[in-house]
């Protein structure tokens, strides 16, 4: 059974620790159908309480005519608390799609967004490649990369690639230079985006060495080029990093979301081979999101530890795991009571101000809950 199959049949299951695990196992996967974002988003506008963790978890799913016409009907419906959790969705629509429905979107998308989805749509090779440079330039000289700035170099990006007006060799050229320098600019940066669209093999192994840097950004852009390719490969050269304390939460989300035995049996030795409990956590949620009864002892010999802070919610995470590949354990209604309650007070700190929601509640490669469209380790988890 694939890993789509087991998880369709809980995909809009009405236990909301079951979906959340969905979601999250979802939410860097580059292969979900778009017709299961369209459940989604009925989902999130039929049942409110739903509505906030299905947004948040989509962000990174197509959004197809259907879809935007769910968003469409619903934004304006919606709390104006939330109402940019839907926005923040249309920078995934296709800027051909964009302009049909300009009249009921231009409220939506800001006045220079518009400029550089009409530059993609009827721009010259030259004008891509000077807004480009506009853009890039606004991000070398910015502290924090805009998320609205950075959507936009990733869509010019995307244009790039799909009109064929960048080679393989220029990729080389750009990725050999900046692999020599402590930091990579934003060009190097859509550079590896841009080798991920194209399916550029022969940088996995620069890619997977990329995982020590400490730069959010890249380590984002390499993840999703490296999942994208989603191969075995990628598993051979990711697995010494698994096995790294600088590298190992990005490493093992990588094998998470790659679902072949071997990254799975790269991730359970990796979970046997480190004694450091920190070091465990990213690898046992990573085994979580196979979703396979072989990842069991690595979850049985977890939860008979003893522990007083976790970095993920280990309770929940292991709930949702043996519910969904059908195993049965005597604490699994505790653990389930333990998260339940864990939820609630989440829900309730999410009508508080943003400074004092419970941090423990966040994952760092999770949504941030404030909204902005970042991952937490980026926004309030600074």
């Amino acid at each position: 059974m694939s890993f789509l199959e087991k998880i369709k049949p809980h995909l809009l299951s009405d236990d909301i620790l079951i979906q959340q695990t969905v979601l999250h196992a979802l939410h860097e996967y580059p292969n979900v159908p778009e017709e299961w974002t369209v459940e989604l988003l009925k989902d999130a506008f039929r049942n409110e309480k739903k509505q906030s963790n299905i947004l948040m978890y989509i962000e990174n799913q197509t959004i197809n005519e259907e879809a935007l016409n769910i968003l469409i009907d619903n934004i304006p419906k919606m709390n104006e608390t939330e109402r940019h959790l839907a926005q923040n969705l249309l920078s995934n629509i296709d800027t051909s799609l964009a302009f049909q429905y300009k009249e009921q979107l231009e409220k939506y998308i800001p006045k220079q967004t518009w400029e550089i989805f009409e530059v993609i749509e009827n721009g010259s090779e030259e004008d891509v490649y000077s807004m480009y440079g506009e853009v890039l330039n606004k991000l070398d000289q910015s502290s924090s990369r805009g998320s609205d700035v950075y959507q936009a170099a990733k869509k010019l990006s995307e244009c790039i690639v799909k009109k064929g007006w960048i080679t393989e060799k220029e990729i080389d050229i750009v990725l050999s230079e900046e692999a020599n320098d402590d930091w990579f600019s934003s060009n190097g940066i859509m550079n590896v985006y841009m080798g991920g669209l194209l399916n550029l093999e022969k940088h996995i192994p620069l890619f997977a060495s990329l995982l020590t840097r400490d730069d959010d950004f890249l380590l984002e852009e390499v993840s999703a080029a490296l999942v994208r390719f989603h191969s075995d490969q990628v598993v051979k050269e990711v697995a010494p990093y698994v096995r790294d304390s600088e590298s190992v939460i990005y490493a093992a989300s990588i094998l998470g979301n790659i679902k072949t035995d071997r990254a799975l049996q790269e991730l359970r030795k990796a979970y046997h081979e480190t004694d450091e409990f920190e070091e465990q956590e990213p690898i046992i949620e990573a085994l979580c999101h196979h979703f396979s009864k072989k990842a069991l002892p690595e979850f049985n010999a977890r939860m008979e530890y003893e522990y007083e802070y976790s970095l993920i919610e280990i309770e929940h995470v292991a709930y949702s795991f043996y519910t969904i590949v059908g195993e049965k354990h005597p604490e699994l209604l505790e653990w389930k009571r333990v998260a339940m309650g864990r939820e609630i007070q989440f829900q309730h700190t999410m009508k508080e101000p943003v400074q004092i929601r419970n941090e423990n509640k966040v994952g760092r490669n999770d949504p941030c809950p404030c909204g902005s469209g970042k991952k937490y380790k980026k926004c309030c988890g600074k």
